[in-house]
């Protein structure tokens, strides 16, 4: 039996009830800054957490000219990769599906339903 392979491809999701960003900034790590938030959270037995997020890359929405396949936001994650994502539905709940390549490298569709999602 072989297992999906989920390499360079990502869901988002809409938040849980239990989260809420509290904070955005900047930390340092070993001589690198980047932007960060901060996520207050539950553990599954109640416990209050803070979670640390740092950004991975930015997106922009795409004219997608004519071209139902592609991606509805893509942007930079550094100097040799990009991102891309679809806006999709499943039962009513909105969700991107997300991609990285190379940059020069075409991106593929994702594969999934085009469904409006109100974001």
């Amino acid at each position: 039996m072989s297992e999906y392979d989920d390499t360079n491809k990502g869901a988002a999701f809409t938040p849980f009830p239990t989260q809420q960003m509290i904070l955005a900034g900047k930390i340092n790590v070993q001589g690198k800054e980047s932007k960060t938030i901060l996520v207050k959270d539950a553990t599954k037995d109640g416990r209050p957490i803070i979670e640390v997020y740092q950004r991975l890359a930015i997106m922009f929405e795409n004219d997608k000219a004519n071209n139902d396949k592609a991606p509805d936001y893509s942007g930079p994650i550094d100097e040799n990769l990009k991102v891309a994502g679809w806006r999709r539905s499943k039962d009513g709940k909105p969700y991107m599906s997300l991609s990285v390549s190379a940059k020069g490298q075409q991106q593929a569709s994702s594969g999934l339903p085009n469904d409006d999602i109100p974001f």
